[in-house]
């Protein structure tokens, strides 16, 4: 593996559903010149009349102003909004109280023009941290946003490459069920680890789903998607993750199954980026003493940087993913451990198993690869994706801020 491949970014079909594509709900994005390099930078998602949104975000304690508003904001509406402007180039983090009033100055500007309160509108922001924003151009962007503000499912995608930053493709997903629509997006390439990971993801439905009933699914939906996706064991500063249902229409049934898969499928996306990622790894755990346990040896195994450079290599190495749950303080014991990598059992009973090294290359070589750990020790069990380490990435953070 000495020659260097050139990175060539993945391509997927657009989505059939976007957030414009549910009904009362409408989008824009524009240029407004926060990003040197005249991309789209900001976003604005409106809704017809207030919707119930629930909300998960970042636990790095230095949360940038937009979260810590969006917090706010959520407490004092019980879960409703209007709006949600977003800007990219730029995360208002480490901002100082500047920060703050350039946050709550973005609130108002989107308020103002849509006759609401300004707790109802919510605010994101994602880029370079540290950096104030500048705010005339903030401001004449939102205004320019009301004024393209559209249902049209073009309008989604508008809003959609607003919010991207080292995104290499844009990221959607959507799907019916319980007679409704559900419809996502979101950014996010790297300075990704659970909880949260460094995206901004928004996911809407048209079903009638109370503020009660979407605070009690985030948890596990967040748990099994966004905080369940690994690329360079840094969480940041801004991640937001909104959930809203418009309520245009009445559940046939339960609205968790649709929410959870689409969002599982934006974090697969955020994953397969990885600021140069070839694949996405499903690393499975299996047996340990507790679903807490058998995280932190996924989370462990994920992280490695030797682990996702055998990835990127399609090196059946099994012995950095075993070392890894060897490591681990959660495993009281590895008898019986079991470690197999695309249905192919590579190490097992605390010896290599006979396999063909060439067959599981091959076999790792796929855009999905799925690695299972299997423990002894109890029933708890985890799943975390995660993408390989190439040039590209390297490439990438080496040179984000010069």
């Amino acid at each position: 593996m000495s020659a260097h491949r050139p990175y060539v970014p993945p391509s997927f079909p657009p989505a059939e559903l976007t957030l414009t594509s549910l009904e009362g709900v409408r989008a824009a994005g524009v240029r407004a010149g926060i990003k040197a390099s005249g991309n789209p930078d900001v976003g604005l998602l409106a809704f017809d009349e207030p919707v119930a949104i629930a909300g998960v975000f970042t636990q790095n304690k230095l949360a940038a102003a937009p979260v810590t508003l969006c917090r706010a904001h959520l407490e004092k509406t019980g879960g409703r909004a209007r709006a949600i402007v977003v800007n990219s180039g730029n995360a208002n983090a480490c901002t100082g109280e500047r920060g703050d009033a350039d946050a709550r100055a973005m609130c108002e500007r989107v308020a103002t023009a849509l006759g609401c309160p300004v707790e109802e509108v919510l605010v994101c922001s994602t880029g370079v941290i540290g950096v104030l924003l500048p705010m005339d151009k903030v401001l004449a962007g939102i205004d320019r946003a009301i004024a393209d503000l559209s249902s049209d499912l073009e309008a989604g995608r508008a809003f959609l490459a607003a919010i991207q930053t080292t995104d290499a493709f844009p990221k959607e997903a959507c799907g019916r069920d319980a007679g409704g629509a559900f419809a996502g997006v979101c950014k996010g390439a790297g300075m990704i680890h659970p909880d949260m990971a460094t995206m901004l993801a928004f996911v809407g439905t048209d079903l009638a789903v109370s503020v009660d009933e979407l605070r009690a699914a985030m948890p596990k939906i967040a748990a099994s998607s966004f905080n369940a996706v690994h690329v360079d064991t840094h969480p940041s500063t801004n991640d937001t993750f909104l959930l809203f249902a418009t309520g245009k229409k009445a559940a046939e049934g339960d609205f968790r199954p649709a929410a959870t898969r689409v969002s599982r499928r934006l974090a697969w996306l955020i994953a397969r980026d990885g600021e140069g990622a070839t694949k996405v790894t499903t690393i499975e755990v299996r047996g340990a003493s507790s679903e807490a346990a058998a995280r932190a040896v996924a989370d462990r195994v994920a992280s490695s940087a030797l682990v996702r450079a055998a990835l990127f290599g399609n090196d059946p190495n099994w012995g950095r993913l075993v070392s890894q749950v060897g490591n681990a303080k959660e495993v009281g014991s590895v008898a019986g451990l079991r470690c197999t990598i695309q249905g192919i059992t590579v190490f097992e009973d605390g010896q290599p198993a006979p396999f063909d090294r060439g067959a599981v290359s091959h076999a790792m070589a796929a855009e999905d690869v799925h690695v299972l750990l299997e423990l002894k020790e109890g029933g708890g069990r985890a799943t975390l994706m995660t993408s390989d380490l190439t040039y590209r990435y390297v490439e990438v953070n080496a040179e984000y801020t010069t």
